[in-house]
């Protein structure tokens, strides 16, 4: 699961950190256990800790609570 989270994500710069590439909902890997994090680029809803469904118009940051993808900002 690292490694396709990882294959999502850019280092910028060893000192400010990485870049998530924006992807759909649908085009998520599949996760197992808690902790990934993602960009995603079609989020239904902002509402911090919400469960993300594709289809929106929003750009989130997601966090993989082991069960679903939540909104972790906007």
């Amino acid at each position: 699961m690292a490694q396709a989270i990882g294959s999502l994500a850019t280092l910028i710069d060893g000192s400010t950190g990485y870049a998530l590439t924006p992807v759909a909902f649908a085009d998520l890997p599949a996760a197992t256990g808690a902790g990934p994090l993602a960009c995603v680029s079609d989020s239904n809803t902002i509402v911090w800790g919400a469960i993300i469904a594709g289809g929106g118009a929003n750009k989130v940051l997601a966090f993989f609570n082991g069960t679903n993808w939540t909104v972790a900002g906007k």
